[in-house]
Formats: C-alpha cells, sequence, structure tokens
C-alpha cells in the first residue's frame, strides 16, 4: 500500500472513530470497527476509489451496523438498564468543584474520538439511541449529527432517498421523546457542584429537592455483578432519598470524589482504595438536575479507570 493511501486513511481515522463510537456505544467496539475499516481499506483497490472519504463511511458505517446488530442482542438479555461507555474527559477548575482527592491539571480528552459537537456525544442521547433499530441509528447519526445529506445516506445504508427520509424522521420523533429537554449549565457551575455534593453527604433532603427538576430521572447500570436498581428512578423525592442512602450507606471518608467532564458533560468519580466505584454524570435544564446515569458495573467502570489514569489523571 502507497503512503499516500495511508495517509488517506488516517486523515479519515478521527471521522470514522467518532462514527463507530456512536453507533454500538462502546470504545472497544468503535476501535475494533475501525481496524476492520483499516482492513478493507488495504485489500481494496485504493487508485480505483473516486471518493475515499465516502467509500471510508460507507464501509465503517455497515461495519458498524453489523457490530451493533450482534451488541443488540447481547443486550437484550443484559441485567437492568444499559449505558453507553464514555470515551473523552476533560477538568472542571475552580475550588468549588474540587471535592476530595486529586484533581485534573489539564484537558485529557482523547483527541481520536473528540466529539463532533458536545450534545451528539452526551450519554444520555447515547442511551435513547439505543431505543433505535441498526438502520435508524445509522441514518440518525449521519443525517442530524454529521449533518451528510439524505442521498448520501441512502447511498450508505442501501435505501432510496425517501425511505431514508422516513426512517430519519422515525428516529428523531423516538429520540425527542425518549430524551429529557437538557439545556446549559448554571451559571455558576463549580458553586453548584459543591452545593449539591455537600447536600447528598449531608443527607439535606431539603436542599436536593430544590436542585432537582420535577421530572428528574436516575438510571443505574451495575449489569450482573453489581446491585443496582433494574429500573429508572424518577420524581424528586424518590432520586432525593435514593441520593442520600445510597451515600449513607456506602461512601466513606477516605474515598476520592473528583468532578470531571465526560463525553462533555459533568461527572462525579469516585475512587475508593485506588479502584473504581461509581461514575454518575449529570444533565441540566434551566439550572435543575434532570438526569443523573450511574456506571456501576465493574467491567464498565475497569475500562474507564484505565482510561482516566491514562488520560490525565494528576
Amino acid at each position: 500500500m502507497t503512503q499516500s493511501a495511508i495517509s488517506t486513511f488516517e486523515a479519515e481515522r478521527p471521522r470514522l472513530a467518532r462514527l463507530a463510537y456512536r453507533m454500538p456505544g462502546t470504545p472497544d467496539d468503535a476501535d475494533d470497527v475501525v481496524q476492520e475499516a483499516w482492513l478493507r481499506w488495504q485489500g481494496a483497490a485504493v487508485e480505483d476509489i473516486d471518493n475515499p472519504a465516502a467509500w471510508l463511511t460507507t464501509v465503517t458505517t455497515r461495519l458498524a451496523i453489523d457490530r451493533l446488530t450482534s451488541a443488540r442482542r447481547r443486550r437484550e438479555v443484559y441485567v437492568g438498564p444499559w449505558i453507553p461507555e464514555p470515551v473523552s474527559m476533560g477538568p472542571i477548575t475552580g475550588e468549588g468543584a474540587a471535592g476530595r482527592g486529586s484533581e485534573w491539571s489539564e484537558s485529557s480528552t482523547d483527541p481520536a474520538l473528540a466529539a463532533v459537537d458536545s450534545e451528539a456525544l452526551e450519554l444520555g442521547l447515547l442511551r435513547v439511541l439505543e431505543t433505535l433499530g441498526p438502520v435508524e441509528r445509522a441514518v440518525f447519526i449521519l443525517h442530524d449529527v454529521f449533518g451528510y445529506s439524505f442521498a448520501d445516506v441512502a447511498a450508505v445504508v442501501d435505501r432510496s432517498t425517501a425511505a431514508t427520509r422516513q426512517i430519519a424522521v422515525r428516529a428523531r420523533d423516538r429520540v425527542r421523546s425518549g430524551r429529557p429537554r437538557l439545556s446549559s449549565e448554571p451559571a455558576e457551575l463549580e458553586k453548584w457542584t459543591a452545593a449539591f455534593l455537600g447536600a447528598v453527604v449531608e443527607g439535606d433532603i431539603a436542599s436536593l429537592l430544590g436542585m432537582l427538576a420535577d421530572d428528574v430521572v436516575h438510571v443505574s447500570d451495575g449489569g450482573a455483578e453489581r446491585h443496582a436498581a433494574r429500573r429508572p428512578v424518577v420524581g424528586p423525592d424518590r432520586v432525593a432519598r435514593l441520593l442520600v442512602n445510597l451515600t449513607a450507606r456506602d461512601l466513606r471518608p477516605d474515598d476520592e470524589l473528583h468532578w470531571l467532564r465526560v463525553n462533555g458533560q459533568v461527572a462525579l468519580y469516585v475512587v475508593c482504595s485506588e479502584a473504581p466505584f461509581l461514575l454518575t454524570v449529570v444533565g441540566w435544564r434551566h439550572g435543575s438536575v434532570v438526569e443523573l446515569l450511574a456506571l456501576v458495573n465493574p467491567d464498565k467502570l475497569a475500562r474507564f479507570h484505565e482510561r482516566w489514569k491514562r488520560w490525565g489523571r494528576s
């Protein structure tokens, strides 16, 4: 393979990785899809390909559809809710966000998997995309996230343009109906995070109720090996009491609490005896918490912990 062909693929690799991650929702699957696309590229008559970017997009999307189809079969027997695994992280600066333990000193976002835009990378959106079929998900991601035309998307998923439009409409409606409406974070984020954590640790139900939206939802992903709520917990009173009870039961004085950015959103990462214990991603609407996604699955946390250490723990 010529150096030009290698350079062409490497120039496309970050975009292909972003696309691949948003399909099955795990970094490992994304890596495998991109690696398989690379093997396909090596075996192709590259000199005869008029539009390498389009060719690679098509190959990567179809590989990701196959990978997602297989993953969906596994997730049908998954115990409890399934939350995608985050791929990017970064710092939250300021005294109010420091919590206990070490603090991030610099941005540690993986450049190969950086977001096309922050909203398209949020775990809440990726979780809702799990309700879509593989082709629906591909159409939504290619058109609504990456901005491909319907004609181009139709060629990728092997459908007519009219059919692709209809798929996009159905997918968009399902995403809107299944996802909490989010908005920007509070202006004084550091002060807010400190107040929220303080209320949880102190068991201040009244203060928590003032911070939670009326339709707040808490989702726990523990898998088969970790005890967690098997269904989403909805409503400020139930969520507030859940947070206080879990903290009183599980949090110890020497645990490390780290506020950081995960997939563009603020998250609390708890490390117990140098081992990962809990990652909770927070979503806001009009200054109140509307969504809490708690990742406690040991396997997912172990993979996240390795990336956390590698990408910038101070």
